[in-house]
């Protein structure tokens, strides 16, 4: 199976939208609920991707393509701007960022910070998740970081034993309370690679 890696494009901001939203473990949909009426949170995160630069573009992604069709996504930015902007602030309601404060203030400086990866469920188990992995640890040393970062749900055993096997560890627990649109059971860790390995 020839699978084509290549760098985010405009025409591919639902994709990576939508995968954001299936890999966010439920986070972006509680962001988002009912903000916008007649958008789900996966078409509002596409309307945001469509900037041309910045930490919110489609130019962060890496895709992974088979036959012209999207099969996985990784979107990564600098790990400084894993925060709750002024922008953020303005938008999203303050309760909403009340309870994930601990996650937007938990960052591994001087790292880059991997956001979101997803891989259609049809095609995992055959090398594209650690692939994307290691094309975002590329990208990361070729922009000068000596690390990688990123969050897992505490119960996604799949995601995490796929990171441990990329040389990711543990440096961090965030305590998430459980809501009914982010069913998670013991929160997010925060895991650190080091782009070398």
């Amino acid at each position: 199976m020839e699978v084509l890696y290549r760098n985010g494009k405009i025409a591919d901001c639902s994709k990576i939208g939508e995968g954001i939203d299936k890999a966010s473990g439920g986070i972006l949909e509680f962001l988002f609920h009912d903000l916008v009426s007649n958008r789900t949170a996966d078409q509002l995160m596409a309307d945001i991707l469509r900037e041309e630069s910045g930490n919110e573009s489609y130019e962060n992604a890496i895709i992974a393509e088979y036959q012209n069709e999207i099969i996985g996504i990784v979107y990564s930015y600098p790990a400084k701007f894993h925060e709750i902007s002024e922008e953020t602030r303005n938008f999203f309601p303050s309760d909403r960022l009340k309870f994930l404060a601990d996650f937007y203030n938990s960052r591994v400086d001087h790292s880059l910070f991997l956001d979101s990866i997803y891989v259609d469920e049809k095609f995992r188990g055959q090398g594209i998740g650690s692939k994307l992995i290691a094309l975002t640890k590329q990208k990361a040393k070729d922009q000068g970081y000596k690390q990688l970062s990123l969050m897992v749900m505490s119960d996604n055993q799949v995601a995490r034993k796929a990171y441990e096997r990329s040389n990711f560890r543990i440096v961090k627990h965030i305590d998430i309370k459980e809501h009914w649109l982010i069913p998670n059971k013991g929160g997010i860790y925060l895991l650190v690679s080091d782009v070398d390995h």
